[in-house]
């Protein structure tokens, strides 16, 4: 008997409880994101550094633009990206800083996104927060490394 089969067959048994139940349990791990509410965030808590466009400031603050999901090709770099100091310590709650984190990767980063890429939960996020990295350009070298030897080579070694 095929899944589908199995599937039907269980619900003629069990009906709609067991069809509420799997909605239920796929939209608990769905990340939504309300882009007004991200952006606002953004603004308060980290434009002041990475500015309006994402850019950064050459030389001195990383691009987040074109460049942050490049990181989401590695599990060091999900963690990386939510353990920097101004989101590791900012007010942001875990639900906030999800959310902030997914609209960047999806509004500023789409391209650089793998294609496996899953939104980052609040859960997530409150298991990797912490502690906030102390020498952030020395692992973000060592991220830019092993992408680039995973033959991803967009990203830029130095900001």
């Amino acid at each position: 008997m095929n899944a589908l089969s199995r599937l039907v067959r269980t619900l003629r048994q069990h009906g709609l409880p067991i069809l509420l139940l799997a909605c239920g349990a796929a939209s608990a791990r769905a990340q939504t994101i309300d882009n007004a509410r991200a952006l606002q965030n953004y603004t308060l808590n980290c434009m002041g550094c990475h500015s309006p466009t994402g850019a950064g400031v050459a030389g001195k603050i990383p691009p987040l633009r074109h460049a942050l999901g490049y990181f989401m090709h590695l599990p060091q770099g999900r963690e990386f990206a939510v353990r920097v100091p101004g989101a590791s310590n900012s007010a942001l709650d875990d639900s906030e800083l999800a959310e902030v984190v997914n609209w960047l990767l999806i509004s500023y980063n789409r391209e650089e996104l793998p294609a496996d890429f899953r939104p980052y939960t609040a859960e997530e996020v409150a298991r990797l927060r912490r502690p906030a990295l102390a020498e952030v350009a020395q692992r973000r070298a060592h991220l830019v490394e092993m992408l680039h030897r995973q033959g991803i080579t967009d990203v830029k070694p130095s900001y």
